[in-house]
C-alpha cells in the first residue's frame, strides 16, 4: 500500500469554482430580472443568503485554523496572508451590499424604484463577481502550492476536520451539496466515495433534493423557441 503524501487540493479548487461559477450566475440572473419577478427574487435572496454563509464559513475556517498552521511551518507565508485576510474583508463587505441590493430589488418590483434598484444590483453583483475571481485565484497562486509543500496528506485531512468543528453542521446542509452540484459526474463520485456510507445516503434522500429545491430559482427561464418556417 502507497501513502499519498501530498494533500488532494482539488476540493479547494472545486470550492472556488463553485464560488466563481454562482457570482457569475448572480450577475446575469439580476441582469435579467424584470419588475415581475418579485416571487422569485425573493426566493433567489433566500438562496444567497445561505450562499454568504458558506463563503463566511470557509474564511472563518482559514482565518482560524488553517492560515495559522501554515504560517507556523511556512512563516514566509505572512505577507500572503495578510493580503488574503485583507481580501476577506473586502469580500465580506461586498457580500453585504450585494444582499442588500438584491433585498431592495425584490421589494421594488413592480414599483417606481425599480430601475435604480436594479441598477444597483448588476453594480453589486459585478464587484462581488470582481473580488471573488481576484481573491480566489491569488489564493490558489500563493497558498496552495505552500499547502503541499508544509502538509502531508494526512495533515491536512486533520486541518479540514478541525477547520469544519469551528463552522459547524452548516458546512455539510447547504455548503455540502452547492460544492457538488458545481462538480462533475466524476468528481462527485470520487468526493461521495470517500465519505461514510450514513453521509451519502443523508446526501442522496435529503441534502441534494433540498440543495435543489433551494437553487431552483437561479435557473434562468429558457428563450422562446423560434418560430417553424410554414411549409
Amino acid at each position: 500500500m502507497t501513502t499519498q503524501l501530498e494533500p488532494d487540493l482539488r476540493p479547494s479548487y472545486l470550492e472556488h469554482r463553485a464560488m466563481r461559477a454562482d457570482a457569475e450566475r448572480l450577475g446575469r440572473l439580476v441582469a435579467a430580472a424584470q419588475p415581475s419577478d418579485g416571487e422569485r427574487l425573493e426566493a433567489v435572496a433566500a438562496w444567497y443568503a445561505r450562499y454568504e454563509g458558506a463563503i463566511h464559513d470557509h474564511h472563518t475556517a482559514e482565518e482560524a485554523v488553517v492560515y495559522p498552521a501554515l504560517l507556523e511551518r511556512d512563516p514566509s507565508f505572512a505577507r500572503a496572508d495578510g493580503e488574503l485576510e485583507g481580501q476577506h474583508r473586502i469580500l465580506a463587505d461586498r457580500l453585504t451590499v450585494a444582499r442588500e441590493s438584491l433585498g431592495g430589488l425584490a421589494s421594488a418590483a413592480g414599483g417606481p424604484s425599480w430601475e435604480r434598484e436594479a441598477a444597483e444590483a448588476v453594480l453589486a453583483a459585478a464587484a462581488l463577481r470582481e473580488i471573488i475571481d481576484t481573491h480566489t485565484r491569488h489564493e490558489e497562486d500563493v497558498a496552495f502550492s505552500r499547502y503541499r509543500r508544509a502538509f502531508t496528506a494526512e495533515e491536512f485531512t486533520e486541518l479540514g476536520r478541525a477547520a469544519w468543528k469551528v463552522v459547524g453542521a452548516r458546512a455539510v446542509v447547504f455548503a455540502g451539496p452547492w460544492v457538488l452540484d458545481h462538480a462533475t459526474p466524476q468528481e462527485r463520485a470520487r468526493l461521495l466515495a470517500a465519505q461514510p456510507l450514513l453521509l451519502r445516503l443523508l446526501h442522496h434522500l435529503w441534502l441534494r433534493p433540498r440543495y435543489r429545491r433551494i437553487s431552483r430559482p437561479l435557473q434562468l427561464p429558457s428563450p422562446p423557441a423560434a418560430p417553424r418556417p410554414e411549409a
